[in-house]
């Protein structure tokens, strides 16, 4: 597998929605060839500029890679501090972030995913019939229920700390998952207290009923959200093992 990293360009493209207008980052390698795209899908504390300099650390291995912003039917931009989200005087943002998480329902972000899909295939240059994944924590929820609604469409998908994959309502993500023709990856945070050591559990014992091609894999020393390098819980060591995963799974089934 090639290693090389490729400059990249960042665009933003408004997407029209039966719900609005989705607002988007597109980043795009500056490379030769047709290229296939990533979905990146975020977490609760929105679009933050280390979300999309994440995003283009995957667009900068080849892919052409679309950011949504999953809160577009609320709000246009959500830049949300999770330091704080434990201090009582951010309390009230604490309060509006879990309103607009409750907002983001898996039949909603199927149908937003829709529409990514049809646009990525309108671009030329661009060949949309596979692509990849990969969401961070709530995001791991959402990768994981647009796999299972599009299960032809993804060749990879890849959940980080992902809270929400596995749950009792009837439309849980893990019910599809043994549709998902490509492979899935999940990085589970060792230390995580927003994904229960239950889920987990669960989430484990599901896949291999499944007979999808996947792996499980934990971090240790980790806790949620350490991707992320403003978070007071950023692993570098971690960080850098997640863009290898990703790395190698998307080259494996995207080329």
């Amino acid at each position: 597998m090639s290693k090389q990293s490729y400059a990249t360009t960042v665009a933003e493209v408004d997407l029209t929605t039966a719900d609005g207008t989705m607002n988007c980052h597109v980043i795009t390698p500056e490379r030769d060839g047709t290229l296939r795209a990533v979905i990146v899908y975020m977490p609760a504390s929105g679009i933050r500029s280390e979300l999309v300099d994440i995003a283009g650390r995957i667009a900068a291995m080849g892919y052409a890679v679309v950011l949504p912003n999953s809160f577009y039917r609320l709000a246009r931009h959500v830049d949300i501090d999770a330091n704080r989200l434990g201090d009582d005087d951010y309390l009230p943002v604490r309060e509006f972030m879990m309103g607009l998480a409750g907002n983001i329902t898996n039949p909603r972000i199927i149908a937003d995913t829709g529409v990514i899909l049809d646009w990525l295939g309108s671009r030329e240059g661009i060949d949309a019939d596979q692509v990849g994944g990969v969401g961070y924590c709530m995001g791991g929820r959402l990768v994981m229920a647009a796999a299972g609604a599009y299960p032809d469409r993804f060749a990879a998908a890849a959940s980080l700390y992902g809270a929400g994959i596995v749950t009792d309502e009837d439309d849980s993500p893990h019910h599809k998952l043994a549709d998902v023709s490509g492979e899935l990856y999940f990085g589970i945070a060792e230390n995580d207290i927003y994904v229960s050591d239950e889920e987990t559990a669960a989430l484990k014992a599901h896949l291999p009923t499944t007979g999808v091609t996947h792996t499980v894999e934990t971090y240790p020393g980790t806790e949620h959200g350490f991707v992320f390098p403003e978070r007071y819980c950023f692993s570098p060591e971690g960080a850098e093992l997640h863009y290898e995963r990703l790395a190698d799974l998307f080259a494996r089934n995207l080329g």
